[in-house]
């Protein structure tokens, strides 16, 4: 049982560190595409259209890292309650529940920052 511990704990940890590579990817896409923008010296009109098109690679990219980051964090919950000793007393006072509160923040956080950066990215190329 412990090897499959072990290879969930890898698992999660490689589908985070994907995650921090979209963002990565994303963000330099990002700046690479605003730096091209700027030494180019085009007038804000003409700028509006190529800006729109980085933000929404940019968001599309922050998007899947968010939902991939979510998976981590709910292989991270699972673990932590797997491996949790035994608790004497509330339920509430475990470390089980700890990590269930954690995990339901940051799955919340993530949830409403995903539902936004949706909208804006289906905006953004509905303008196309």
């Amino acid at each position: 049982m412990e090897w499959l511990t072990l290879g969930f704990h890898w698992i999660g940890r490689i589908v985070d560190l994907f995650g921090l590579l979209l963002l990565t990817v994303g963000f330099a896409r990002g700046a690479v595409g605003w730096i091209r923008l700027e030494w180019q010296r085009l007038p804000w009109t003409e700028r509006l259209g190529p800006v729109r098109e980085l933000r929404r690679v940019v968001a599309v990219h922050i998007l899947y890292a968010l939902e991939l980051m979510i998976v981590s964090d709910i292989i991270a919950s699972f673990l932590a309650i797997a491996n949790a000793p035994e608790h004497r007393g509330s339920f509430f006072e475990s470390e089980v529940f700890a990590s269930l509160v954690e995990l339901a923040m940051v799955v919340g956080i993530r949830t409403v920052i995903d539902f936004f950066l949706e909208r804006e990215a289906g905006s953004l190329a509905a303008e196309r």
